[in-house]
């Protein structure tokens, strides 16, 4: 297995992303990965300072990636929820098409729906079926109410990660 992994975010209305992280865990059809942010960026209002840790989890089955992300002093900072399909996980690669909204959980349990704006101006331009829509903000209401079981699952996931030599 590769130390490194390409991440490939195919957007809908502007050009695709890659990001190379390391390789957490590779379970075949499901991932972990890491990613440090060198430099300071916003998610909607919520600033990312420089040096943060995302730990992703991807798994080819889940209409959602999750990030939980930690602040540099190693304080858990929030989790970051994209919704997406489409998600492919090869030796070396995992893509997903994003399907724009999103959600912000803070430490305190509350959430956020954010970009709704973006889903609706895509939904506008026909670049997005309605029947998606339809299906993005049930998958989104889904994941709120199981959001508590979610995150349990991937701190459990986590911590066999580190605890295999």
């Amino acid at each position: 297995m590769p130390e490194t992994i390409t991440e490939i975010k195919r957007n809908i209305d502007k050009p695709d992303q890659t990001f190379d992280c390391r390789l957490l865990h590779h379970g075949g059809d499901r991932m972990v990965i890491s990613y440090v942010t060198s430099r300071p960026y916003s998610i909607a209002d919520i600033r990312i300072a420089p040096h943060t840790l995302t730990l992703a989890y991807y798994e080819e089955r889940l209409p959602y990636i999750l990030w939980k992300m930690m602040a540099p002093d190693g304080q858990l900072f929030g989790h970051y929820v994209h919704l997406c399909e489409q998600v492919r996980i090869t030796p070396d690669t995992v893509e997903y098409q994003d399907l724009l909204l999103d959600l912000w959980f803070f430490t305190d349990g509350a959430h956020r729906l954010l970009d709704e704006d973006e889903l609706q101006a895509a939904r506008a331009k026909h670049l997005i079926p309605d029947d998606t829509v339809v299906q993005v903000h049930d998958t989104a209401n889904d994941i709120i109410c199981r959001f508590p079981q979610i995150r349990s699952s991937f701190d459990t996931l986590l911590e066999k990660i580190h605890s295999i030599p």
